[in-house]
């Protein structure tokens, strides 16, 4: 049974001495994600966010998330969009910790209803270039991790090994991955700092504009692709292209496989729930994925999927001038990933908007 909202506002007004709060909602549901958490509202009407971690693997993530925070406080300004910030913390009487983050206001993105042309647009892939054109140091000081191209491809087919040997995955898509992943020249790119677990839930806009990013825990050096395979399930081509256009004005240097890669990506989280679910015996997430991937081996058999080697989409990637950057990758032997995906529920008050936010947040 997780910690109740009154429980963690009473903390909270421990951790931040003169916090006056006037309300508590409950945000981490029954107390079966990571964190047991909270949103709190002064007498002023502003939101905090109160997280406790609920296990040692938990706290190890919180750890984790406050670091890179750290790291990233004083390029704030740079990045053009807010970042959670600690503004207190505390330890249960058994001596958990309990922290207490500055609320990021926004609401949740949709892709599929973002307008290709909208400022909106423009503004992920202002936001998405502002965290790619972090300094390497950043996260190589933090002793944070790094991945080179090779080590990339060889953890892809690691897991898609994995997956395969669940005898779950089609046989269409299996060798669909297998050839894009022996396809070397697709990973010729300049490893960047990436967030690593972009998504609509992660990006929070506000008056089409991005007005925070948050879920902090993944970044790391490693291909920017990855940064934008959540925009490709919402099926809107022209706004990828768009997206990615921007992205490339905004950051000089994108190269011309970022959507080929990036739809690879998104293809292969659905190996990784179907590993999820394996990993943790729930045979309806184990279920739900093979229904997925049955969806979309269906759709590669009918010729209906965006072919993702260079060689077989040579006009998909014209928009954008290629830029010759690891010429000699290590080829490795092939045949996916895995995800998990969080329930999440949503909060109300009435004083600000607050979006829903996930359990696993911090």
């Amino acid at each position: 049974m997780g910690k109740s909202p009154l429980i963690l506002a009473a903390l909270a007004s421990d951790a931040v001495p003169g916090l006056v709060i006037k309300k508590a909602t409950a945000l981490s549901g029954d107390g079966t994600g990571n964190f047991d958490a909270a949103v709190i509202t002064d007498e002023a009407g502003e939101h905090y966010i109160v997280r406790m971690p609920n296990s040692p693997a938990a706290g190890t993530e919180l750890e984790l998330e406050l670091k890179v925070i750290k790291s990233l406080s004083s390029f704030g300004a740079r990045l053009g969009f807010e970042i959670p910030k600690p503004i207190g913390e505390t330890r249960d009487s058994v001596g958990n910790r309990v922290m207490i983050f500055k609320f990021v206001y926004g609401s949740k993105i949709d892709a599929s209803r973002v307008n290709p042309a909208s400022n909106l647009s423009l503004s992920i892939s202002r936001a998405i270039a502002g965290i790619h054109g972090l300094p390497l140091e950043l996260v190589q000081s933090a002793g944070l991790p790094e991945f080179s191209p090779a080590e990339n491809i060889r953890a892809r087919v690691s897991e898609l090994d994995r997956a395969a040997q669940t005898g779950k995955v089609p046989a269409v898509l299996l060798s669909r991955w297998e050839q894009a992943l022996e396809d070397v020249s697709l990973f010729k790119y300049q490893p960047t700092v990436i967030h690593g677990a972009l998504s609509g839930d992660a990006m929070l806009e506000q008056d089409q504009n991005i007005s925070g990013v948050i879920d902090w825990k993944n970044l790391q050096i490693n291909d920017p692709a990855l940064d934008f395979a959540w925009l490709i399930p919402g099926g809107d081509q022209e706004l990828i292209d768009a997206v990615l256009l921007n992205y490339q004005l905004a950051r000089s240097g994108a190269d011309s496989n970022i959507a080929l890669r990036a739809t690879l990506y998104s293809e292969l989280e659905l190996a990784k729930w179907l590993l999820h679910g394996y990993s943790r015996r729930d045979a309806n997430v184990v279920e739900d994925a093979v229904q997925m991937l049955q969806d979309l081996a269906e759709l590669a058999s009918a010729g209906e999927l965006v072919p993702l080697t260079k060689s077989q989409a040579p006009a998909a990637q014209a928009f954008v001038e290629e830029v010759p950057v690891f010429d000699e990758i290590e080829t490795v032997t092939v045949v996916s990933q895995s995800w998990s995906i969080d329930t999440e529920e949503a909060v109300d008050d009435s004083t600000k908007p607050i979006p829903t936010q996930r359990d696993d947040l911090f």
